[in-house]
């Protein structure tokens, strides 16, 4: 099943296996979000920490070998027809993730276990009971939702909780999404039920039942995002930061649109030259609307343009085929021409 969801992440052209895994780990350097920018996958950026790099090889080559990948390049591997065939069988029937790009601004896999505390706290206080198992000895997690609930008014806490997670749930469009979530919840004499009981009870494999938990979470906290009344609203602002770029990034942007002078930024700032341009690079990855003329000249673009005319997968461009025709090229130049050209082609 794990395997199945690896071939969905490949193409009909080439792709650097390292770098999708590097996606998934949700390693923010530049040329992550790059590979994750022009793969399409910056949506899965941080979603999936529990697998470890030889795992996620051993699938890649387990795929080389039943003849659904082939490898291009040294790290590189692309879908063979017959690997394109059964992806288009698994997105058929697998379950295919819709929120998890919330992991690029929310700390998930703590707000899981911190609303799973806060859940399973209120529903032992609502029947009066000091004496269980919490789900997390987590000194930090415990904290946190003891601060919460001394806000709270513990005598409506439990019909709020009841009536908001009861608007969220009749709102999912996937119908099995209600069952796991509620069926993942340990409470009063209630234990959560794993993702192989879970899996078994849905027909469906541990893996995909994972990834539908997971995704439910992601469901719920983008509708918590959108009703700030909602009580766990405070347990979650906490863990939520207002962009994907890192705040660092940004001041080196806002000093950018001011004085388009790198060398001063970086002597402003106390930062390498190369930090500079990295933050650029940074916003201008999850920026549509970043100005790169800014940067790049007209008369620059347009020699870009023409040299990369007939090739489509701007992941695999070449700086050297670049640099040859154009020998003042720096790498800086060219990635943000890649980056821009994604952009527009995304539009």
């Amino acid at each position: 099943m794990f395997t199945d969801y690896v071939l969905l992440l490949f193409s009909t052209t080439p792709r650097r296996a390292k770098g999708l895994f590097n996606v998934l780990r949700g390693r923010r350097t530049v040329s992550t979000l790059f590979a994750g920018l022009t793969a399409g996958y910056l949506d899965l950026l941080d979603s999936c920490h529990e697998v470890p790099l030889e795992d996620f090889m051993a699938a890649t080559a387990a795929l080389t070998e039943n003849g659904q990948l082939t490898s291009t390049a040294t790290g590189c591997w692309q879908l063979t027809q017959a690997g394109e065939h059964r992806q288009a069988k698994l997105r058929q029937t697998l379950y295919m993730p819709q929120n998890f790009e919330v992991f690029q601004t929310t700390d998930v896999r703590r707000f899981r276990i911190v609303s799973q505390l806060a859940l399973q706290v209120v529903s032992e206080l609502v029947h009066h009971d000091r004496h269980y198992y919490p789900v997390t000895t987590d000194p930090g997690i415990q904290a946190q939702v003891k601060q919460w609930l001394r806000q709270q008014s513990k005598v409506e806490l439990g019909e709020q909780i009841h009536a908001a997670l009861t608007a969220f749930l009749t709102s999912l469009a996937d119908p099995e999404l209600p069952t796991v979530f509620v069926q993942g919840i340990t409470g009063y004499q209630e234990p959560g039920l794993t993702n192989e009981q879970l899996a078994a009870q849905l027909g469906r494999q541990p893996w995909e039942a994972s990834l539908m938990h997971t995704d439910v979470i992601c469901q719920w906290i983008a509708w918590i995002q959108r009703h700030p009344r909602d009580p766990f609203s405070q347990l979650l602002s906490v863990l939520t930061q207002a962009s994907a770029i890192s705040q660092s990034a940004e001041q080196t942007y806002q000093a950018f649109l001011k004085t388009q002078q790198l060398a001063a930024i970086a002597q402003t700032r106390h930062l390498k030259m190369s930090t500079v341009r990295e933050h650029l690079l940074e916003v201008a990855i999850w920026s549509p609307d970043f100005p790169f003329e800014m940067v790049l000249n007209h008369e620059l673009t347009q020699q870009l343009a023409t040299i990369f005319a007939a090739q489509s997968d701007i992941a695999n461009w070449s700086f050297q085929e670049a640099q040859t025709a154009l020998p003042t090229l720096d790498f800086f130049e060219f990635r943000l021409f890649q980056i821009m050209r994604c952009q527009h082609v995304r539009r």
